[in-house]
């Protein structure tokens, strides 16, 4: 749908076609030397300063406004990439197709059957549009877009610092007023697959769980949704209990471990006799899923078919047993409450993704905390149980969480401007630890328009904060030079 149809007569229309106008250029982690290129072309045809390095972050200078020369200089970050999660049946190539936004009720844009990618465009867009009016008042700003936020921060970590000049960040990708964050790592684990024949005569179906919410593993941390990898799970253990089968395939997730898993499945092969049973097993487990979310996720679903394809081998049972009892000892979800900010975990866990591959299986967890301690007990807790069940892993990536390090004169601007937004923490992992590694004199705050549902097809924003949040931050500039 064209701009003009979606967004007739909508304010603030500067930003709204900045986050249309990049909507429509590919914004996978790992690859985004698209919408990088883009950003350099841009910052360009507006003969503002502006460097690419090798990774594909961006820097772009904006000079101060007139007079405001002698103030010192601002940094404003947003991330580039964004989560590709789809509806299942969506057909949708984000390396090539543009999102398709759609508006819902005159407020609430949403895209179709995919994620938005509010996470982070909305903080790229923002920038975008300050950039492009002149009528502002401001000290110099130094906008930083990163790549690869979604994944193992690689932009962070690699960008060269020593090329920013202010001393006071101000991130686009949280919510208003943000003050600190959790850290996280990724972990991988890596099962070695050991196949059987299957036997004579097996009825073979494919169990999988769907419905679910999914969304972001730090940011609907306190929602305590499902999880569609640990519920197959829990069916293949309640079909243990009764039948003998064997396991041929298991998926999980949608390759990213910052996501809770919305659907999850499994192959399985088992003697005709007993099919009754396994369509009764999957039916009760069914019932307790919709009795446990009923509050949390109640679209949960669990749906059976017959398997066509013919499948020659599953796993051995060796196999099939080490995999079921990692996922049942794994932790998953919400470890301890942070008791500084009310209604925040302190430390969680995901079991984001399962994958079966030719010679492995694939199992990703994703561990977040405000604390470095309760990180690496949980990281211990997975190696162990890992030595005890003989399977190999390696540390995907180790990201420090976001002290507080915010100036008294910055909060007491921030709290006048942001009046009915309360100080708190930002759940998800952001980028500013590691800035705040590469720049301990640097003091940063988050104050960004908010974004719901991230990391889901549920994604939306609401084009009333959008303009509220705009005026908010131009107010915040303005203050700066003063």
């Amino acid at each position: 749908m064209m701009f003009e149809e979606l967004f007739k007569d909508k304010e603030p229309q500067d930003i709204l076609r900045k986050f249309y106008d990049i909507s429509k250029i590919p914004r996978v982690p790992g690859d985004q030397k698209q919408i990088s290129d883009y950003m350099v072309a841009w910052a360009k045809g507006l003969g503002l300063y502006v460097s690419q390095d090798k990774l594909y972050n961006v820097l772009v200078v904006k000079p101060a406004s007139k007079g405001m020369e002698s103030r010192p200089a601002i940094i404003l970050q947003a991330h580039l990439d964004m989560v590709c999660e789809k509806d299942p049946g969506v057909k949708h190539d984000f390396s090539k197709d543009p999102l398709k936004l759609r508006l819902v009720d005159g407020d609430k844009i949403m895209a179709t059957g995919t994620t938005l990618g509010a996470d982070d465009g909305i903080g790229v867009a923002t920038i975008m549009a300050l950039f492009e009016d002149d009528s502002l008042v401001h000290p110099k700003i130094e906008a930083l877009f990163t790549i690869d936020e979604e994944t193992d921060m690689k932009g962070a970590w690699g960008f060269d610092c020593s090329q920013l000049t202010g001393k006071t960040l101000i991130n686009l990708d949280s919510f208003a007023i943000m003050v600190s964050g959790s850290g996280e790592l990724e972990f991988k684990m890596h099962l070695q697959k050991k196949q059987e024949k299957i036997a004579a005569g097996s009825k073979l179906i494919n169990i999988k769980v769907g419905g679910l919410l999914g969304g972001h593993t730090g940011q609907n941390s306190m929602n305590e949704r499902g999880n569609a990898i640990v519920m197959v799970n829990r069916i293949l253990l309640e079909l243990e209990k009764e039948i003998k089968y064997q396991l041929l395939y298991m998926q999980g997730g949608a390759g990213l471990s910052s996501a809770f898993a919305r659907n999850a499945e499994a192959t399985i092969a088992f003697e005709s006799k007993d099919e009754a049973k396994v369509y009764e097993i999957c039916k009760r487990q069914l019932e307790v899923y919709k009795y446990e979310l009923e509050i949390r996720d109640p679209g949960v679903t669990v749906t059976i078919e017959e398997v066509k394809e013919n499948w020659k081998v599953a796993f051995a049972e060796s196999t099939t047993d080490t995999l079921r009892t990692l996922l049942l000892l794994l932790p998953d979800g919400l470890f301890t409450i942070n008791h500084k900010f009310e209604g925040a975990m302190e430390s969680c866990s995901n079991v984001g993704v399962v994958e079966t591959k030719e010679e492995e299986i694939l199992v990703t967890i994703l561990i977040r905390s405000f604390m470095e301690n309760r990180k690496y007990y949980l990281l211990d807790r997975v190696k162990r149980i890992c030595k005890i069940l003989d399977i190999k892993y390696e540390l995907g990536y180790d990201i420090p969480h976001w002290e507080f390090c915010v100036s008294d004169s910055l909060m007491a601007i921030a709290k006048e401007i942001y009046l009915d937004c309360i100080v708190d923490v930002a759940q998800g992992t952001l980028e500013t630890g590691i800035f705040r590694a590469h720049m301990p004199d640097v003091e940063i705050i988050a104050l960004s328009c908010p974004y719901y549902n991230a990391h889901s097809p549920q994604e939306y924003l609401l084009i009333s904060e959008m303009k509220l949040y705009k005026e908010r931050l131009i107010k915040l500039l303005a203050r700066l030079c003063i």
